[in-house]
């Protein structure tokens, strides 16, 4: 079987003002995603993705074997000289389940906590406190300007509960590279080094495997 990789963007707590103060308050890695489902969980010990997120387009084209490259968002971070990105994870797909209530039952068997982005029950969305303050725009507007955190956490995850019962694939996987607290930056230049261009990564791009290998080493060796 061919094993592929992809390039694929997040938004952390780092990226906004309450996200830092959840980051603080709550002695959470400020590289973390998020959302109210960490998506993808990187605080487990075997991280997962989903479709909560992107739906059809991204966790249901992932196979055994593939990996993903994650980078936050775009921005200037506290203590950046200029606006990138950050090289977060590397995560390799171990297991594919077909469901995340099969997904649930192996993290158990293993004795390994749920990832908060395993939605089934049991296993609540993180409090509004804990995530970055900015749930999608259709929640935002709900909401309605009210200063109700679990209304809110309430219309969050249930967008993420539609995608997830229409698109139920749940990826299990291992990080070969994984720094939620200080990850190597890289910016455009990086990026144009390693691919020619920027590539766009809402609907996350395959890459070549090797680039994916260029990317690791070009922001290392702008750490060193």
């Amino acid at each position: 079987m061919i094993h592929r990789c992809f390039l694929a963007t997040f938004r952390p707590l780092a990226q906004t003002a309450a996200g830092r103060l959840a980051a603080e308050r709550c002695g959470l890695p400020a590289f973390i995603d998020g959302s109210c489902r960490r998506e993808p969980d990187f605080e487990s010990r075997f991280p997962s993705i989903t479709a909560a997120c992107r739906g059809r387009n991204f966790a249901p084209r992932l196979h055994v074997g593939d990996r993903v490259a994650y980078l936050s968002v775009k921005h200037k971070y506290p203590g950046d000289a200029h606006s990138g990105w950050r090289l977060v994870a590397v995560l390799r797909v171990i297991r594919r389940f077909s469901s995340h209530e099969a997904a649930a039952s192996w993290y158990r068997a293993s004795g390994v906590p749920l990832p908060s982005n395993c939605i089934v029950d049991g296993n609540p969305p993180i409090e509004f406190v804990a995530t970055n303050g900015n749930p999608p725009a259709e929640v935002r507007v709900r909401v309605c300007g009210e200063a109700n955190p679990a209304k809110a956490v309430r219309l969050w995850d249930a967008t993420y509960r539609r995608r997830v019962n229409r698109w139920p694939v749940f990826l299990l996987g291992e990080a070969e590279f994984r720094e939620t607290v200080a990850p190597l930056q890289v910016l455009d230049a990086d990026l144009r080094e390693v691919f020619g261009r920027i590539p766009g990564t809402r609907n996350p791009p395959e890459i070549d495997c090797t680039q994916l290998a260029r990317l690791l080493q070009v922001a290392r060796g702008r750490a060193a």
